[in-house]
């Protein structure tokens, strides 16, 4: 049965109303999303959830992504990190990424992973977030799709025998944007991709790096440099790393300290030329490094979109930056301090190229949309 047909970000509240009074009698609704057309359950009707699963010919029991309104009342199910590493979570919502965080007491145990997690989002779709408010539950959401067949970015794309078991359907005149939301676990020791935004399992996914600082003429030259240089004797080839700077211009070079510096080391940073930091630069890094929390601030502000990818340079990939700054800047000063922030960076680099070579093979464990 079709509910609606509604235009991307309506929410009228009838609808909203027969989709709560569905839910709440057990019944799955077929819904846009922010990402592509979902099943849709009241996450705490076990009932349900399971139709969900043989909907979609499912014969194992891991957990789907579950959609809230608001980062208001969100710890009843899940607990959330401190500090910058709370901040960045919730600074990626509303949006397509999942964060897959500890379960909170009392939560159902259906809707929780082996290792006692729960997998949670909020979505930028007005209609869901308003069924989430209206209810103050969590609702579960998975594709609308047979397992192994492709998502549906159209009502035309969905597979007919779908709608056939689905207890109502809503429709958005104009397509969905297509892709599976992003599935990020958040640890201790810092956040691990199950799944990237193409669909796939990500622990070998970042290959593209770009180290942001200021200028673009002292740190991340040097770190740009000798993070090439380490990854390269590692064996890491399928690794590109690129610089640029918050507030640089274009084309000028490396400052004398930096060239010194690294002429030292053996690497050469003469042909350097400074880039500015731009949302095409942003958009092209699968992470980005940067400099000292200033800058990880001011990344957060320019670049909302962004947020999840930016890290620390001495931290990556610990997202708790409680009592760290970061690597200072040492322009202005002499040779020594050069060199010595030259050996910091080249610490740094060692542990930033251990992790990103260890565990290169990975996969998902959570089915959402």
């Amino acid at each position: 049965m079709v509910i609606a047909q509604l235009n991307e970000g309506e929410a009228p509240p009838r609808v909203v109303l027969e989709i709560v009074r569905r839910m709440e009698a057990g019944q799955v609704i077929l819904l846009p999303t922010d990402t592509v057309y979902g099943l849709h359950a009241l996450a705490r009707n076990a009932a349900a959830v399971d139709r969900i699963r043989r909907i979609k010919r499912l014969e194992d029991n891991r957990p789907f992504v579950n959609l809230y309104n608001s980062a208001v009342g969100l710890g009843e199910f899940v607990r959330l990190p401190e500090g910058s590493a709370r901040r960045r979570i919730l600074d990626s919502w509303p949006g397509s990424i999942t964060w897959v965080l500890p379960a909170a007491e009392g939560v159902p145990e259906h809707i929780k992973g082996e290792d006692d997690t729960v997998g949670v989002r909020i979505p930028d779709n007005q209609l869901i977030r308003s069924i989430c408010a209206a209810m103050n539950d969590l609702i579960v959401s998975t594709s609308a799709n047979r397992h192994g067949n492709p998502a549906a970015s159209t009502r035309y794309e969905l597979d007919p025998g779908i709608l056939e078991e689905v207890d109502g359907a809503v429709f958005q005149v104009e397509p969905l944007a297509g892709h599976p939301s992003e599935v990020i676990r958040w640890t201790p020791a810092g956040p691990e991709i199950l799944r990237s935004r193409d669909g796939s399992s990500a622990n070998a996914q970042v290959t593209k790096i770009l180290i942001v600082c200021t200028g673009n003429t002292c740190r991340s030259p040097m770190a740009e440099a000798i993070l090439r240089e380490r990854l390269k004797e590692s064996g890491g080839d399928q690794f590109v790393v690129r610089g640029a700077g918050t507030v640089a211009s274009e084309g000028h070079p490396a400052e004398i300290g930096a060239i010194q510096a690294m002429s030292e080391r053996g690497v050469e940073l003469q042909g350097h030329r400074s880039r500015p930091l731009t949302t095409e630069l942003m958009d092209w890094a699968d992470v980005v490094l940067v400099m000292t929390t200033d800058h990880l601030a001011e990344l957060h502000e320019r670049f909302p979109d962004y947020t999840q990818k930016a890290f620390l340079f001495s931290a990556y990939p610990e997202m708790d930056l409680e009592g760290i700054y970061g690597i200072d800047d040492p322009y202005g000063f002499d040779s020594d301090t050069y060199r010595t922030v030259a050996e910091e960076i080249a610490t740094e680099a060692d542990r930033i190229v251990a992790h990103l070579l260890a565990g290169r093979s990975g996969s998902g464990d959570i089915k959402g949309e």
